[in-house]
């Protein structure tokens, strides 16, 4: 779910950096996106819930919430910045580029683990 997550960023953040003068295909993008946020979360939520012990859930879904707010943050920062210092196509073809990376981390995590329990 994950992949699929960041998957949908690329296709949004792709979509973003090209100037997009239609509005049905911009609200498409926006609305990949947001399959993008329910996927990748929902499934980082899911993996803190099934990785700590009851005990230690509260806290982990609290420093789980701590790291998206800084992962946010910083990456809005880079994008508006080189949003504005060069291009709009930049600044949204870096946040591709970066979920792409996510999506290929994603890929070589599972084979890797799908190659020791296999």
């Amino acid at each position: 779910m994950f992949a699929a997550g960041a998957a949908a960023y690329v296709l949004a953040y792709g979509g973003y950096a090209f100037s997009i003068h239609h509005w049905l295909l911009l609200a498409g993008c926006f609305c990949v996106a947001g399959a993008g946020i329910g996927l990748a979360e929902t499934a980082e939520s899911t993996l803190v819930a099934q990785l700590l012990p009851d005990r230690l859930r509260g806290s982990g879904f609290g420093l789980l919430g701590g790291l998206q707010s800084a992962g946010d943050f910083l990456s809005s920062t880079i994008v508006g910045l080189l949003y504005v210092a060069a291009t709009p196509t930049v600044g949204f073809a870096y946040a591709a580029e970066r979920m792409v990376l996510a999506v290929a981390a994603t890929a070589w995590l599972d084979h890797r683990e799908s190659r020791v329990t296999g």
